[in-house]
């Protein structure tokens, strides 16, 4: 046989084996995720039409930017908010000739919308049919973390009943948690307390009447995602919870008792809670926007979720934080092995609880996570593995306002808890930096310098990288984001006499140099006229 007819043969054989190889080994990686690997954002992979009767509410998400650089936070929005208008702009079409089809709310901060829906007339596959959209979705229920009632705390978790101020033993004139991660500290070394910082507070509402509560600003969202009031004469918390999350963030000491972490630094409230205490993914991603929308805002502080890995906050996460902004997020109270979403995507700043003595709490929630497994794909910038929370700060007994109070306080335990103190932190390292520092260092400074109690060099999914130290994240804020150096004046230089004569400039006195401009011309025509009567030319002008 020829010998290059041989090698041909050969080298076909292999092809085919190495085809077969590589579509094998890609069916097997389906089979193993069970979704498709490139669409991060797709959060359950399920019909969200199938098996309902009569209006349907579901999130149509469209092709989001591939990735917004991050860069001025007005541009980002800009840029963000130009690019939902037109990948939407043909479903709004769409919509508009269908009777059974109604555009609820449109976002831009995760290139979405809500709708409702006859499933009777319309399915899934008509609405993935129209261009540019890329999956569609439930309207997620969203709960706060807090552990309330005795049955609903797992395991060895300990329910803290109320407890007023008289009956709350504190250590000077600030609470255990600010001790525990030495705001006093902080405060003392940088003689700031969070001016000029503003954290957004998204939970259940804030009672602006309290006392200790100095509310800046004001939103409130209904399920879908539609503005309701965004006066701060509206504001309210009929639930409780988020007043208690203010509290810690940037609460006062009228009761001579410290709650807050960062008590000069701005509030904003956004309520995105019904009056049941339930939240939709729509009215919280309206809330995530309304703070991002607003260049005050440094820190969005969101003690809430949804237990398990839900890719639906990917995109509003990333976003808020290319928009210089930081997520703060409580990791969960289902305890070791689980996480929540947002804090479980690894753009946002994920809290657990420790008790007083460091020690985790036993609900807090912690977990390894495979980015693939738990969302499909690995998103630019992404680990292949990393684990949840990223940080931890006191969540056990503690004390803040009491909504529906002038001057009530009330312990309360949970990872809902232990966040608001990592957004006071950020809030005075914002302060501290005169607002320079942006995002990614901010949120290194916070994570970097935490102190594992067991001297852990690596993250854990108990600690993660350790419990947060307010004047060491601050003393990293400083150092990351140096205030630019002062230029030193040149001196002025020393005045020399003007050989020019004084008549001939512009500013002495009479005419300078027109007269001298006149005197010029008066020459040229003089000697003019005696050249042509010395060659007896007449001219007429």
């Amino acid at each position: 046989m020829d010998t290059g007819r041989q090698w041909r043969r050969v080298l076909l054989v292999f092809l085919l084996v190495a085809t077969a190889t590589v579509l094998l080994s890609g069916v097997a990686a389906g089979a193993t995720s069970g979704v498709d690997s490139t669409n991060v954002d797709d959060p359950l992979g399920t019909e969200p039409l199938a098996n309902e009767s009569g209006p349907t509410e579901v999130v149509v998400r469209f092709t989001p930017v591939d990735e917004v650089e991050r860069h001025d936070p007005g541009a980002v929005v800009d840029e963000l908010e130009t690019h939902a208008a037109a990948e939407q702009s043909a479903f709004a079409a769409f919509a508009g000739d269908h009777d059974a089809i109604t555009v609820e709310s449109e976002f831009w901060l995760a290139n979405a919308m809500v709708v409702t829906v006859d499933p009777d007339a319309v399915d899934a596959a008509d609405l993935l049919a129209v261009s540019n959209v890329t999956h569609v979705h439930e309207n997620v229920e969203i709960e706060t973390f807090d552990i309330d009632d005795g049955s609903s705390a797992p395991d060895g978790a300990v329910y803290i009943p109320e407890t007023h101020a008289t009956q709350v033993h504190t250590q000077g004139n600030y609470t255990p948690g600010l001790e525990l991660i030495g705001t006093p500290a902080a405060w003392e070394r940088f003689e700031t307390r969070g001016a000029g910082a503003t954290v957004a507070v998204i939970d259940t509402g804030v009672d602006p009447t309290h006392r200790d509560i100095d509310l800046d600003g004001w939103a409130e969202f209904d399920e879908n995602g539609t503005l309701v009031a965004d006066e701060v004469a509206d504001a309210r918390d009929p639930i409780g919870h988020g007043t208690h999350v203010a509290g810690t963030v940037a609460g006062g000491d009228a009761s001579g008792t410290q709650i807050g972490v960062a008590p000069d630094a701005g509030l904003y409230g956004i309520n995105t809670f019904g009056e049941d205490g339930s939240a939709t993914f729509a009215s919280v991603l309206a809330g995530m926007e309304h703070a991002t929308a607003n260049e005050a805002v440094d820190v969005l502080q969101m003690s809430l979720g949804t237990n398990g890995t839900f890719g639906g906050f990917v995109r509003p996460v990333r976003n808020a934080r290319a928009a210089d902004k930081i997520v703060v997020a409580a990791s969960g109270n289902a305890g070791h092995g689980t996480s929540a979403s947002p804090a479980n995507t690894y753009d946002a700043l994920a809290v657990g609880a420790v008790r007083d003595d460091r020690g985790v709490a036993t609900f807090s929630s912690g977990a390894a996570i495979n980015t693939t497994a738990a969302f499909g794909g690995t998103p630019a910038g992404w680990p292949d593995y990393y684990v949840v929370p990223d940080v931890t700060a006191p969540g056990v007994g503690v004390r803040s306002a009491e909504a529906g109070t002038t001057d009530g306080y009330v312990e309360l335990q949970g990872t809902s808890m232990a966040a608001p103190h990592v957004g006071g932190i950020a809030a005075l390292a914002v302060a501290a930096t005169d607002g320079r520092i942006g995002g990614d260092d901010l949120q290194s400074s916070i994570v970097d310098t935490a102190v594992h109690p067991d001297g852990a060099t690596e993250p854990d999914d108990r600690h993660g990288h350790g419990v947060v130290d307010a004047e060491a994240a601050v003393v990293a804020a400083v150092e990351a984001t140096p205030p630019s150096p002062t230029p030193t004046p040149s001196p002025a230089p020393t005045p020399t006499p003007d050989a020019v004569d004084p008549a001939t400039t512009d500013d002495a006195s009479g005419f300078g140099v027109i007269t001298a401009l006149v005197a010029a011309v008066a020459l040229l025509v003089a000697a003019r006229s005696t050249c042509d009567s010395e060659t007896g030319v007449r001219r007429s002008d």
